[in-house]
């Protein structure tokens, strides 16, 4: 029994073990959730063969159902998504300010509507046959994007399992846009996950200082880090224990900015560093932050889940844009390629 077991689970327990290594190498990557997806789908696609030829009634009744469940989702996978991303765009804008950025839930549920109509006139006369395999090639664009964009939610959910062990001599704290002055919730988040932090670090005799990482937009009154000063000083953080870097005015530069600083408050010392940030945005944060030269990753904030759609849609887009020449010379060679082939498939088997 044992041996048949290996048998059948060789390739998900080797798909396993390859993600534990990706993970331990480097968990900033999407070969990491593209691994783990792999090992999950092969444990569940032996265990549904296993199931099918069992002659135990139960086993045969958990196939069917994962079969059912398989073939609801494929037929009404996308007009659930379609509903769920309307109906959370309604919260985001009754709880959150009237914005560009918190409609990308509704951009995308417009675009998957536009994309089920449209496949029900792929084939009709009217479009010529270079113009039909051009549209079948930009499916399957979308379709790798798709699922390209679970892989980055996977990926990011990975970023959040594990943080910074051991002593850390500064906390440096990413900045987001602030209210009058005053730090917005999900910046108060990330405050107290950064004194969180600071304080566990206390206890055990340490004294790492606070970064407090953000330049001052054009529609605020002071700088994020002058803001978030204000915060962890009533939170009883002392005023020596904080260092501001108000210059930045993205992710990369709070790294850049936040490692210069370090530099100069250490005299260039080898010094440990962690950061934290919202838990949507540790992903792309991590990849600043290695550039930056930062070694060991950071800490998530808790974000409200109402808010997480917009805000991870808001973060592939960035993350899309980091790789935005890859990007733009994968889509166009996919689509280019794809339409030829198709075609020359299409007039060999007609």
């Amino acid at each position: 029994m044992t041996a048949e077991f290996f048998y059948w689970y060789l390739v998900p327990f080797l798909f396993l073990i390859s993600f534990l290594i990706a993970y331990r190498i480097n968990r900033v990557n999407l070969i990491t959730g593209f691994l783990l997806s792999c090992s999950v789908i092969s444990f569940a696609l032996m265990f549904c063969i296993q199931a099918y030829y069992s002659e135990s009634f139960v086993l045969r009744l958990i196939f069917v159902l994962i079969m059912l469940f398989a073939l609801f989702l494929l037929t009404f996978g996308v007009y659930i998504v379609i509903v769920f991303l309307v109906l959370n765009t309604r919260t985001v804008l009754k709880r959150e300010s009237r914005s560009l950025k918190h409609c990308l839930t509704l951009i995308f549920a417009a675009g998957l509507i536009v994309l089920v109509v449209a496949s029900h006139f792929v084939d009709v006369a009217v479009f010529p046959a270079y113009a039909r395999y051009f549209i079948y090639s930009a499916y399957g664009l979308l379709t790798y994007y798709f699922l390209h964009l679970t892989q980055f939610i996977l990926s990011t959910i990975l970023c959040n399992f594990f943080g910074p062990r051991g002593e850390q001599d500064y906390i440096i704290v990413l900045g987001c846009q602030i209210r009058d002055g005053k730090v917005t919730p999900a910046l108060a988040n990330r405050l107290d996950k950064a004194i969180e932090f600071y304080n566990k670090q206390k206890k055990k005799g340490m004294s790492p200082k606070l970064v407090l990482s953000g330049g001052k937009g054009h529609d605020e009154i002071c700088s994020e880090a002058e803001a978030m000063r204000i915060y962890a000083l009533e939170k009883g953080i002392p005023d020596e224990k904080i260092l501001l870097e108000t210059r930045s005015k993205s992710t990369k530069e709070n790294m850049e900015f936040s490692k210069e600083l370090i530099d100069i408050d250490s005299d260039g010392k080898p010094s440990k560093v962690t950061y934290a940030t919202s838990n949507y945005h540790l992903f792309r944060a991590d990849i600043f932050a290695k550039r930056a030269g930062f070694k060991v990753g950071g800490v998530g904030a808790k974000t409200a889940f109402y808010y997480l759609p917009n805000a991870v849609l808001r973060e592939y887009a960035a993350y899309l844009y980091i790789h935005m020449k890859w990007n733009l010379a994968f889509g166009a060679t996919s689509l280019l390629l794809g339409s030829i082939l198709l075609y020359n498939i299409a007039e060999r088997f007609t």
